[in-house]
This record gives C-alpha cells, structure tokens and sequence, in this order.
C-alpha cells in the first residue's frame, strides 16, 4: 500500500475521533488503528512517523506517537496479575479451571 493512501486513510480516522475531547481521539485513533490495521500498515505508518510525518494531521501524530512509545507511556495503564488474589468482593473474570470449558 502507497504511504499516502496510509496517511489518508489515518487523517480520515483521525477527523472522525476529532470532534471528542482530545484523550478520547487519542485514544480512538490509536485503538481503531490498532485494531483494523494489519502489522504492514501499523509498520509503514511508525516508518511515515519516523521519517517527518509528512502530510499527517497533528492529532494522529500525537495519538500514534504514543501508541508506539507501548502500554506503560501514558501512565493510565496498569499491569494486571491475573494469578492474584481478587480485591474484596470482587470475583475472578476468567474460569478456575483456565478458559471456557473449564
């Protein structure tokens, strides 16, 4: 795929997820690219990214930006241990004997 097809494309996502206050469009953009882009795509657009972002809205620059920094950078995730105990009066989300047939 052309990289300005990949940089149309993104500034189409990025005008949709524009009009929400801006945590959610960073978060929007990056999370629709995450998951309706293949591995190729992301990798060319982390290529755009490097190379100067030329033609990318400011937006999805931070938004991908971000993305691409991983899960620990903007502070809000947490690591989960899914082998720990469950806080009080919560209940284990996954199945005891491990998945659904459990």
């Amino acid at each position: 795929m052309k990289s300005s097809d990949l940089v149309r494309m993104a500034n189409q996502i990025t005008d949709f997820f524009g009009v929400y206050p801006k945590p959610e469009a960073l978060d929007g953009v990056a999370k629709h690219i995450h998951n309706t882009w293949e591995p190729r795509m992301r990798d060319e657009l982390k290529k755009i990214l490097e190379a100067g972002a030329k033609g990318l809205n400011p937006l999805c620059i931070e938004a991908m930006t971000i993305y691409f920094q991983g899960p620990e950078s903007d502070g809000r995730r947490s690591k989960v241990n899914p082998g720990a105990p469950a806080p009080k009066g919560g209940k284990p989300s996954f199945a005891g004997g491990g998945g659904d047939a459990g």
